[in-house]
């Protein structure tokens, strides 16, 4: 597996990821850009976590607005709540993110959740100084991190970009629930935007300004938390779970609910349905865990969080916060807003309002965690090959067409052809240039799984040498037979 800096020199090589406006020197930190190959497998993990978790589940998925209003956020909490503790340098003026200044130099975990008071305390007991000068450090103050935007010609409508993308489906939610007839249990969900201001954006996509979550917001009765259908599919499945002072160990989950480690079936349910996605990503079950977060680090708004991590170069990285947010964000929202957001239980018609389990996975954290676990370097003599072994269902492509270097015509026509069929079912890749060894290397880095060669023997024979990327494996084919071997295998129900 590669490291941090392996993945990032990856990216800027081959233009899978690099910082937004870079040919300014002025562009701000914290924003992202992603080339050709990498908006292929962004666009790839997103339609995987549609099919794996949204289809699968039975999910509602909706498109939200990046801009709301001030009230939305007043009544979600956020403009009091959503903040971080930061400390300015008197000599620099650098603004630091208290927590992990406190964290990087005493290696200690330091919740959210402590006072300013404490954490000023805390810093003058470790007599930190600014990371940049040495300078001297303030007391501790709260930095709200919403980004504040005015609307309308008189900007006189104050409105915030989104933080996260679940307040738009808890806006929506009366609106879906009478269009679509909506049934508990229900998730709705989306993908899209979120801004925050971060103080320190650093190590690329693992803290931005401006990212991407795929959210779900699962709408229950309380009351029924042990009534979701598919369960006894994932009864026995394992999950790694990782319980405050404990080391992770798998747990069916069905000994999870019995034990009373999570609250119910249909949070055991989703946590499985989540952890089989990230499986399907191609991240091994041993590099992942769902870790139990103590009430004093938890969100202000949750009764019961597990983040999903998995182990990275940097350490464990959270890809998904998983909470018990109650009622509390439709119950805030119907009183900010004056509008009814009452369940009406067609069967036993009870009037409550529902529980909501979220699932917020972050894309591009878990774009680049994709990256590291699939990035393969190989040392060849002298020199150092890159492999990216990503799935098939994320390869940027899934198929590279190449003639071999000649100038008869018969052989580049031969092989256009077989490329242009291709591409109507695939997404395919043309190259003529350069010897067959250096083609199939540019391939294998970004990923592409297989790669078809068309020689002077296929103008005869009327076929072709198909070549895995994992294996090196390489077997000849007939030319009519490509498509459905091919479909056969990126599907993995074949290996050459």
């Amino acid at each position: 597996m590669a490291n941090y800096d392996d993945v990032v020199n990856f990216a800027l090589r081959r233009g899978i990821f690099f910082p937004s406006s870079e040919i300014y020197a002025n562009a701000p930190a914290g924003f992202y850009e992603f080339g050709p190959y990498g908006a292929s497998i962004r666009r790839k993990l997103i339609e995987l976590w549609r099919k794996e978790l949204v289809k699968k589940t039975g999910m509602f998925e909706i498109y939200g607005a990046q801009v709301m209003p001030e009230g939305v956020f007043k009544s979600s909490g956020h403009l009091d709540s959503f903040n971080d503790p930061v400390t300015q340098c008197a000599k620099c003026n650098s603004i630091h993110r208290v927590d992990k200044l406190l964290e990087a130099l005493t290696k200690n975990h330091y919740p959210e959740a402590m006072s300013n008071e404490q954490f000023t305390k805390e810093l003058r007991a470790h007599n930190a100084k600014c990371p940049k000068c040495k300078g001297e450090l303030s007391d501790v103050k709260k930095f709200n991190m919403m980004v504040k935007i005015d609307v309308g010609v008189a900007g006189k409508q104050s409105c915030y970009l989104r933080p996260e993308t679940c307040q738009s489906i808890f806006v929506d939610f009366q609106r879906i629930m009478k269009t679509m007839r909506l049934k508990l249990p229900k998730g709705i969900a989306q993908v899209g935007r979120s801004f925050r201001n971060e103080i320190s954006p650093r190590q690329s996509l693992l803290r931005q300004v401006e990212f991407s979550q795929m959210e779900a917001e699962v709408f229950f009765d309380p009351a029924k938390i042990d009534e979701i259908d598919g369960f006894d599919s994932i009864a026995d499945y394992g999950l790694r779970l990782c319980r405050i002072g404990k080391d992770a160990e798998t747990v069916k989950v069905k000994d999870a609910i019995s034990k009373k480690v999570v609250s119910g079936k249909l949070i055991g349910y989703f946590m499985a349905q989540t952890q089989k996605f990230f499986e399907s990503c191609g991240i091994s079950v041993e590099k992942m865990r769902f870790r139990e977060v103590a009430k004093d680090e938890r969100p202000f708004y949750s009764k019961e969080t597990w983040d999903f991590e998995v182990e990275t170069s940097v350490g464990w990285l959270e890809l998904v916060a998983n909470n018990y947010r109650t009622d509390y964000d439709l119950k805030g929202h119907a009183e900010g807003s004056k509008q009814d957001l009452y369940y009406l239980d067609p069967q036993t018609n009870k009037k409550f309002i529902p529980h909501v389990w979220e699932i917020s996975i972050g894309v591009d954290r878990t774009f680049y965690t994709i990256l590291e676990h699939s990035l393969i370097l190989e040392k060849r003599g002298q020199d150092e090959r890159a492999v990216l072994k990503i799935p098939n269902a994320l390869a940027p492509l899934h198929v590279a067409v190449f003639p071999l270097l000649s100038n008869k015509p018969e052989l580049l026509k031969m092989a256009k052809e077989v490329y242009a069929g291709l591409n109507e079912l695939y997404d395919a890749f043309y190259d003529e240039s350069g010897s067959i060894g250096k083609r199939y290397a540019r391939m294998d880095e970004v990923g592409v799984p297989y790669c078809i060669t068309i020689d002077f023997d296929s103008l005869t024979n009327n076929d072709v040498t198909i070549r895995d990327r994992d294996s090196g494996k390489q077997e000849r084919i007939k030319t009519a037979s490509i498509k459905d071997l091919l479909h056969e295998l990126i599907v993995g129900r074949k290996k050459l």
